[in-house]
């Protein structure tokens, strides 16, 4: 077996071993740190893991390391949880995708999750529940651009956007007294 054979035997075996830990449950803090101590090759290789797992569509599989990934920190997760959002493989779950790139407050997900949200507008009602966790997403990230879109649904023309997706784009910016939003019209409420 080659040096190269061999290392990258190696190296699938440490993700082998990685998956088997993050399988089968929430990965907060407290078991990620586990994970990274047991394998400490994890916080370096975890970016790559997720390309690989990407590469293969192996969509549960990635969703599992980057769970893992968000609380190792490592530099460039933004961007390749943005390119799986942007690209939009069959099998991804884009809301879990989403809520990572909240939690990661990744710059690089505002045009993704804004695409989403613009695409999804008219098919998510009655409840919105996608696009109002994607609105979610943005107020977290809150950038300049982040908030410029979530401003440009909670004051731009009511006829682009329905009524609770304004009213949630205005919570998030704090803002629905200001527009005078009246929430319970706004919901569908009585």
């Amino acid at each position: 077996m080659s040096g190269e054979s061999a290392e990258s035997a190696a190296d699938r075996a440490l993700l082998e071993q990685v998956d088997s830990l993050v399988t089968g449950g929430y990965v907060g803090a407290r078991r990620a740190e586990e994970i990274a101590v047991a394998v400490p090759a994890a916080r370096q290789r975890v970016l790559d893991w997720l390309r690989i797992a990407s590469a293969e569509g192996n969509w549960r599989r990635f969703e599992r390391l980057a769970a893992l990934a968000l609380h190792l920190h490592p530099e460039g997760l933004g961007p390749i949880l943005a390119a799986v959002l942007v690209s939009r493989p069959a099998g991804v779950n884009a809301e879990d995708v989403v809520d990572l790139l909240g939690e990661l407050r990744a710059p690089e997900g505002v045009e993704p999750v804004a695409a989403l949200v613009r695409e999804r507008k008219s098919t998510d009602g009655p409840y919105f529940t996608f696009c109002v966790k994607a609105l979610q997403t943005l107020g977290e990230i809150g950038t300049p651009e982040a908030v410029g879109f979530l401003r440009g649904i909670a004051a731009g023309d009511p006829a682009a956007w329905p009524d609770p997706l304004r009213w949630h784009a205005a919570e998030e910016l704090g803002i629905e007294d200001e527009l005078g939003f009246d929430e319970d019209r706004m919901l569908g409420g009585s």
